[in-house]
């Protein structure tokens, strides 16, 4: 049902139940009453109609109904007849009322579609055992059930002709999906006979495929009308680097990490690596480091992390940076570790024992994997002070829980 057909619908029924002529922009004061609004202009400025057990239902008749019949020019009695017939209209259509702010923000923690074929084909082929865990998704309502109220929708709709990109923002979440396949409607109109299963498909299809146009529509709207995170979300599903090109010109939050993930260059890519990570992303970081980026070995070396102290150890001997060095070799100590002792082994190549140490009775083919070990000069007392002043105080800054300075 739409508002102008409950409109519609209202008229007539309190028409008939009061038995006085109603006009039809009296209809929208009297419901506005009815949910403790002083008009229905104040209501528009706050609230939201709705139906199908979405937002407050309507408790019961109040004084204040009665009043703004009287206000509008009925007499008393009929006041009060038309204020019991719009109790009873709004409780039998299920009319409620939502809050605006209370629409927008349920909508806000909605997650994003993410498009797994944007994901960077390296980050799955490394061990995400040292990644740090994703976080959990939001709790809140679900919302896509504000799909199940026509008024809801209805009236979002109304408003978003000329609206703010914010209200697009709201209804693109709400209509938010995936693509839905066209392949077996297709074969459909082709003369395929489908069986009871792909029939089923195709209806949803059917369904689907009209509030995915709507989703884009709305997602699009939001996007040109300045909301930065739907012009992210934008370039994400729909693979566009103008919209990509679009959010990076725009001010406002962005998710890094979302940025990163739908770059268009390799370049573009890093910068928003760096930026997430310097906003505390532990995965950026980490992909950073895994990309040889030396600011963020270093920072993941500060934090304790045996392998970055490895690698930024080694590019300090390179550098001839022997402080820097022994800064390293002093923080590895006191996390448990001597870069300078050699790690190499043989091992098992193929075979029951692949893998294992190797053993010689079993013989076979062999493989060796390891650190050489880090081969430092030695350095003056008063450089290996500052070194070691140095290790002490990224030490406890990791164990305090404190993320290095950038």
């Amino acid at each position: 049902m739409t508002l102008k057909e409950l409109a519609h619908s209202a008229q007539q029924h309190l028409q008939i139940l009061a038995g006085v002529p109603v006009k039809r922009s009296h209809v929208h004061e009297l419901l506005a009453a009815a949910f403790g609004y002083s008009s229905w202009a104040a209501f528009r400025a706050e609230s939201l109609r709705a139906d199908a057990g979405v937002g407050d239902a309507l408790a019961g008749k109040s004084p204040q109904l009665i009043g703004r019949a009287v206000q509008l020019g009925y007499g008393q009695a009929a006041s009060v007849l038309l204020a019991d017939a719009v109790v009873a209209f709004a409780m039998a259509r299920q009319v409620s009322c939502i809050r605006w702010m209370d629409v927008r923000d349920a909508l806000a923690v909605a997650p994003v579609l993410v498009d797994e074929n944007r994901l960077d084909d390296d980050d799955e082929d490394w061990d995400d055992e040292d990644e740090a865990p994703r976080p959990a998704p939001i709790a809140g309502p679900d919302p896509h059930r504000f799909l199940s109220s026509p008024l809801l929708v209805d009236g979002l709709e109304q408003i978003a002709d000329g609206a703010a990109g914010e209200v697009h923002q709201v209804l693109a979440t709400m209509y938010r999906c995936k693509r839905p396949s066209p392949y077996l409607y297709e074969e459909s109109l082709k003369g395929r006979q489908l069986t009871r299963i792909e029939q089923g498909w195709v209806d949803e299809y059917l369904v689907a495929e009209p509030r995915f146009r709507r989703y884009e529509a709305h997602l699009k709207a939001a996007a040109l009308d300045g909301v930065r995170p739907a012009a992210v979300e934008y370039a994400a599903v729909f693979d566009s680097r103008e919209f990509f090109a679009l959010a990076e010109r725009m001010a406002g939050d962005v998710d890094a990490d979302r940025m990163a993930q739908i770059a268009a260059t390799p370049d573009s890519r890093v910068a928003w690596l760096r930026t997430a990570a310097e906003g505390g992303s532990e995965s950026a970081l980490r992909q950073l480091a895994r990309g040889d980026d030396a600011w963020a070995q270093e920072r993941l070396a500060e934090q304790g992390d045996i392998g970055a102290l490895r690698d930024v150890a080694e590019r300090a001997v390179e550098h001839g940076d022997l402080v820097k060095a022994w800064t390293w070799q002093h923080l590895a100590l006191l996390h448990g570790t001597v870069l300078t002792v050699s790690t190499m082994r043989a091992y098992h190549d193929g075979g029951p024992q692949h893998g294992e140490f190797y053993d010689s009775d079993f013989g076979g083919a062999m493989f060796a994997d390891g650190d050489e070990g880090l081969r430092l000069r030695p350095v003056e007392t008063a450089e290996d002070q500052r070194a070691r002043s140095l290790a002490r105080d990224f030490y406890n800054r990791a164990r305090q829980g404190f993320r290095p300075p950038t």
